[in-house]
Parts: structure tokens; sequence; C-alpha cells
């Protein structure tokens, strides 16, 4: 069963299964979710815990060792092992226990953000219909607004959507920053109704964002979004070169779909992209190619090469309106 970390405590305290799958890339969300399976797992008679690692040469036969033996002090155990890549040898471990399983251990396997392949594997989906898998992933901009609402709201805070997308704009990307701003509202303000005149006066700017945010909002179309995360990551000292060459590199992809477009189906040759492509990247790609032209995109191209060379001559604040200038033909 698949669940968002929002629902992860109340499952729990309904039902605890025998194993929990927490994978994502977003870190606070991730030790919330290990934090809550420890607390209910512990309140149900689960007082050990035994942490191992799955990378390089981990120790098998001590991993075995806890589930084929007692605890000392209780009849269950909680085993939890982590992993910041999967391998043929610890998928292949994974497997092998799974068939270990009984009602006195909990099984947590916690690690980065998976793709569709891993999550179509056997290990994995054998230990999810078993158990849950909790996606910590980070939420995406949609989502966002309704995070900061639930968050505010779990704080016995209120708040109108003018001060949830001003704090949005202030946290978008830096979730363990948005956590602690928010305890400290509760503090100053607690049980109100927050205006944005106590928010502006309250709270330090946190928002962190990556290159892959910013070009995946210049392929959903978002100009306001795209211009902040830019002018974000410019202040923060990220080398124009880099930047240049990502866009660069996204364009090359989009010219290259465009052509294959003409003749073979979209929709099929997204599914046939390798790496596969997440459902949601699947969409931008499909809205930019609708909204933009072969022609466009080969004039991007050539635009990109432009200012990669002179980039290399000459780092200068010229070189930064031409990149927003390409950025903007996006929209």
């Amino acid at each position: 069963m698949r669940i968002y970390p929002e629902q992860l405590l109340q499952h729990l305290k309904q039902q605890l299964p025998s194993c929990c799958l927490i994978f994502g890339d977003e870190a606070l969300l991730c030790l919330e979710a290990l934090d809550q399976v420890q607390q209910i797992a512990k309140s149900q008679g689960y007082l050990e815990k035994f942490s191992f690692s799955l990378d390089g040469n981990f120790e098998k036969d001590l991993i075995f060792s806890e589930f084929n033996s007692l605890s000392l002090f209780s009849e269950k155990k909680i085993i939890e092992l982590t992993f910041t890549k999967t391998s043929k040898d610890n998928t292949a471990f994974i497997r092998e226990i799974t068939q270990l399983l009984h009602a006195d251990i909990l099984l947590v396997l916690q690690g980065p953000k998976l793709n569709n392949q891993q999550m179509n594997s056997v290990w994995f989906k054998t230990l999810e219909q078993q158990g849950i898998f909790v996606s910590t992933n980070q939420p995406p901009a949609h989502r966002f607004p309704q995070w900061v609402f639930q968050r505010l709201k779990t704080l016995h805070l209120r708040a109108n959507k003018e001060v949830v997308d001003y704090l949005c704009i202030h946290f978008e990307g830096n979730l363990l920053a948005a956590k602690q701003e928010f305890e400290k509202l509760a503090l100053l303000y607690p049980k109100q109704h927050l205006t944005l005149q106590q928010v502006e006066q309250s709270i330090t700017t946190h928002n962190h964002f990556s290159l892959f945010q910013w070009t995946d909002s210049l392929l959903a179309g978002e100009l306001t979004r795209a211009t902040r995360i830019l002018k974000q990551l410019k202040a923060e000292g990220t080398e124009l070169l880099l930047l240049s060459a990502t866009l660069s590199n996204e364009i090359q992809k989009l010219l290259k779909l465009s052509y294959q477009s003409q003749h073979t189906p979209l929709a099929q040759l997204l599914n046939q992209q390798k790496p596969k492509l997440w459902p949601a990247k699947q969409k931008l790609i499909s809205d930019v190619l609708s909204r933009l032209s072969t022609s466009q995109f080969e004039k991007l191209t050539i635009e990109c090469a432009a200012m990669e060379i002179a980039i290399k001559v000459e780092n200068s604040d010229n070189n930064w309106l031409k990149l927003e200038a390409i950025t903007a033909s996006f929209f």
C-alpha cells in the first residue's frame, strides 16, 4: 500500500504492518516517518531496534542472525536497513530476508528516491504488498501550498491563501527551515489566524531550489516561478555556465523529441525514454512540446550555443541577461 507521509501516523495507529518502506529525497519527511514508525512500534512492544547499512560489503550473517534470534528484552524488535543505492547484491539479499518476516519483527527499509524500474522490481513489489510504502519526496510545487496549510493546522494555526502563498514563496525546497519557522510562529502567535504582517515580521527567507526545479518550471510555463528560482540560484552563486549547459541539454532533448514526434506518437516516445521518465515529467514535456514549435526549439538551441561561447570568453552580467532572454522564450 502506498501512502503520503501525512497519512502515515493515522495508518500506523490503525494497524502496524510487517514492513515499512520509506524512500524519498526529502530528509525532513524521511526522519519524521522513521520517528513515527518507531514511536508506534515501541508502544506495541517492539522495544529493541537494530540498524544496518546495505551499502558495500554489508554484514549479511549478522542481519540474518537478528531475523532468526529472540530479542534479549522483548519478543519483538525493529530491524532497520538503509542504503544509498540499489545493487544486485543488496536487492538479492532483501528478497532472501523477505521470506523470514514474522509477527515479532518489524522491517523498515529506508533509502533515496526510487525510479519506476526500481518500484516495479520483485523485491519492492513483494514488500509493498506485505506492508506500506511511504514516499518521502519533496512535495511538488502544486502540492506545496496544501503541505504548508496542513503543517500550520497541525500547529493550531490558521492562514488565508495570501499568507500560505507568501510562505510557499519563502520556503519552497527547504522543508526543514519551514518546520522550524512554523514552530516559531506557533510560539509567537499561539492558536491564531495569521496575518500577512505577522508573517512578514517574523520569518526569515529559507527557500532553496535545484537546477531541475528551474528547468521544470520552464517546461510548465510558470514564468513567475522560473524567474524567482533563477534569481535565487544566481544569489546562491550558481555558475552561469552550469545553468547554461543544463538548459542547453534540456532544449536539445526537446528538439530531438519534436523531430521524432512528427513520425511517432509522443506518448510512445516518452514511454521509450531511458532512464524511464516519471509521469509528472512526461506531462511537463508534453506541455512544452504542444506550446512551442520545432523551429522555436531550433532557434533556442542556436541561442544557447552562442551564449555558452560568450560565457567562456567573458562571464559578464550581459550573459545573465542573455540567459533570462532565452528562458523568456519558453512562455
